[in-house]
């Protein structure tokens, strides 16, 4: 008899054998004895038959030395005479499964190796064994005298379904035909339709499946697990995975977010297998993350990777190009987004909101995704601040800054460690100079993007984590910026097409601060302000660009005031500011820093915007005495426009601030041959760009 246990990959076929095989163990006092074999670990069919009669005849050979010597004598004798008769039908056996591989190997590359080793085998024995008997004599008499013996067995033969397809069409003859013995039942494991697949494959049939219901007396399916089962084992196995590496129960909304995660991409699990290999991950991996990601995710990942590994390997892709998109470190183009949203769509086809193959679903861990009509239109959406914020606060699979440690078990090279800007906001509130030293030298470093890690350090300081600083944090940021901007602009202060320039993005910060510093002790930043208008080392960017801002944010200059609910100063502290600054900018000493600053034409713009007088021209016009001086100030006045490329022009309306334009013009015509004549030409040449 022939007994299928038909099952998935992983449904539990080899626990379910291992179950049976404990209780065949109390059916061998009946003379019922099991043989086990794995024929994919076998490797040719000579030793597959050995694997077979081999046990069988050590078995009958045991049963033959314990039989008595008085009434077992008979009974002993047909015992040996089985013995040899099994070990003369293995090696025909074999000869005949030889001559079947010659046949196959003229299309089977490398199987005239297999069958040239059985057809040695096989003569070997032909020397020492009888030949008269035909292998179908020797079955028929093997199967009379398993019959008078009363003895009986089980053959076991796991994992059909990993054989190749020449393997498992071997596996099927030597049941079907080679060991067909009586009192012989035969229980094969298998995936049907990977080994009927296997068997259209190897016998060039049409239909496999159907060749092997002619093989196959009795089927047995492992049923499928109740509903929720395989979830709920994986919610209390993930629970406990928690509490063992955090020292700690999953609770509150964590909990909530961790059983949300399992009953949704949970439905995908089938077998235990999966439920297993899954949390096998998480045993494995989350000890070495725990502190940079968020558990419900880190759970909901890998059963995405067992249950959807093309999911998994699109959600990678996807969230690695998102992570340089929310950095400003690149662009994606059209094509690409397109592609990416019919795959994405491909992949979720689902319309339902409750399926977790819709977008629907994905929405709610997976920023950026939407269930939409054009491709394009998919992926890559913009995110509000503060989702993106939280996102970032909780280390979810979305954050940008921490997606990397789901797949990679480290953080994206672009982005500054948890840990490290953490040191950053402690030395903020500790040490204001080592953090403007820090700060100084970020700006020096360049990412794997071009750009700077001070850069990105601003861009973390967004206006939802500047909320949540306290008054030491806050005040050590304004501090430190007041101090080494003036470096920032020297080394990254160069205009950007398609973003923010860096002191635009330190701008906001400072605002930012100062609103929150505001909103916590208004005294507390009414000193800052007075401390940084006078003190502050960034006195480039100080009047260039942050109070000159200020100024026209309170209308004093340009005439467009906004609302004194938007001001992050007070009217009051501003003035006070003001009159501090013009002071200071007056004095001989911040004077002579001007040549040597690194954005000259804006601390002259903001000079005239501060003072409202002339002090600002009358330093020009005497700096423009000497020819070099006169030089440096026209390069400095050139504005910066993008067309086909990158063009800095020299227009009147900026020359005319300070100097008369025809006076301009004649002297630029005098020092055409002299010393700077390459610099009169580069300018008479941006003069004439600013024309168009």
């Amino acid at each position: 008899m022939v007994i299928g246990l038909e099952g998935k990959w992983g449904s539990g076929k080899t626990s379910l054998l291992n179950f049976l095989r404990d209780e065949l163990v109390a059916a061998q006092d009946e003379g019922i004895h099991t043989i086990t074999i794995a024929p994919w670990l076998n490797g040719d069919t000579s030793s597959l038959v050995a694997s077979l009669f081999e046990p069988m005849t050590a078995i009958l050979k045991k049963k033959e030395d314990e039989l008595g010597q008085t009434d077992g004598d008979q009974a002993r004798a047909r015992m040996a005479e089985v013995s040899q008769l099994l070990r003369t039908y293995g090696p025909k056996t074999a000869r005949r499964a030889a001559s079947i591989a010659n046949v196959v190997g003229y299309f089977v590359p490398g199987a005239q190796i297999v069958a040239g080793a059985l057809d040695a085998s096989a003569s070997a024995a032909e020397q020492v064994l009888p030949t008269e008997t035909t292998p179908s004599e020797l079955k028929q008499e093997i199967g009379r005298k398993i019959q008078d013996l009363n003895i009986g067995f089980v053959v076991i033969l796991d994992d059909l379904d990993r054989l190749e397809p020449e393997q498992a069409v071997e596996v099927i003859r030597l049941v079907r035909s080679v060991a067909d013995f009586p009192r012989v039942a035969y229980l094969m494991c298998y995936d049907r339709e990977v080994l009927a697949q296997a068997l259209r494959t190897g016998l060039k049939v049409e239909d496999g499946d159907l060749f092997l219901q002619k093989i196959v007396q009795l089927t047995f399916n492992i049923p499928l697990p109740e509903p929720f089962d395989l979830r709920t084992q994986f919610l209390e196995e993930t629970k406990a995975i928690y509490a063992e590496v955090m020292g700690s129960e999953i609770e509150g909304a964590l909990l909530d977010d961790l059983k949300s995660a399992v009953d949704q991409q949970g439905m995908g699990l089938s077998t235990p297998r999966e439920v297993k290999l899954s949390l096998n991950g998480i045993r494995f991996v989350f000890p070495q993350i725990k502190d940079d990601v968020y558990f419900p995710d880190f759970c909901r990942l890998h059963l995405i990777k067992t249950t959807n590994y093309k999911l998994y390997k699109w959600l990678e892709a996807y969230l690695s190009i998102r992570s340089v998109l929310v950095t400003g470190d690149a662009s994606v183009a059209s094509d690409e987004r397109a592609k990416m949203g019919d795959e994405l769509k491909a992949l979720l086809p689902s319309e339902s909101i409750g399926s977790p193959l819709s977008i629907w679903s994905f929405q709610r861990f997976i920023p950026g995704v939407s269930e939409e009509e054009e491709p394009q239109d998919r992926v890559f959406n913009s995110t509000s601040s503060s989702v993106m914020s939280e996102s970032i606060k909780l280390k979810r699979l979305g954050s940008p800054l921490h997606y990397r440690f789901y797949f990679a078990l480290t953080g994206p090279k672009t982005v500054m460690s948890d840990q490290e800007f953490e040191n950053l906001l402690e030395l903020a509130k500790s040490d204001v100079k080592k953090l403007t030293l820090r700060f100084s030298d970020e700006v020096m470093k360049r990412r794997g993007s071009g750009k700077t890690w001070f850069e990105h350090v601003l861009n973390r300081l967004d206006d939802n984590l500047i909320s949540s600083l306290d008054e030491g944090q806050l005040t050590g940021l304004i501090l430190s910026l007041s101090d080494m901007m003036d470096t920032a602009l020297k080394e990254d202060g160069d205009h950007r097409a398609f973003s923010l320039s860096l002191d635009g993005i330190a701008n906001l910060v400072m605002k930012n601060c100062l609103s929150q510093l505001q909103a916590l002790d208004p005294d507390r930043q009414a000193e800052i302000v007075r401390k940084i208008a006078s003190d502050g080392e960034a006195i480039n960017w100080l009047v260039g660009y942050f109070f000159r801002s200020q100024l026209f944010r309170h209308g004093k200059v340009g005439g467009e005031a906004e609302r004194p609910d938007q001001w992050e100063i007070s009217d009051e502290v501003l003035e006070e500011a003001i009159d501090i600054l013009k002071k200071r900018i007056s004095k001989p000493d911040t004077k002579s820093l001007i040549p040597s600053l690194p954005d000259i034409s804006a601390y002259l713009y903001g000079w005239l915007n501060i003072t409202s007088n002339d002090e600002a021209v009358e330093w020009v016009q005497d700096y423009c005495k000497d020819d070099e001086g006169f030089i440096n100030i026209l390069n400095h006045l050139r504005g910066w426009v993008m067309s086909d490329k990158i063009y800095h022009p020299l227009s009147k309306e900026s020359v005319t601030q300070f100097l008369d334009w025809e006076e301009t013009n004649l002297r630029l015509e005098q020092l055409e041959n002299s010393e700077f004549s390459e610099k009169v030409a580069e300018l008479k040449t941006a003069i004439e760009q600013s024309r168009y």
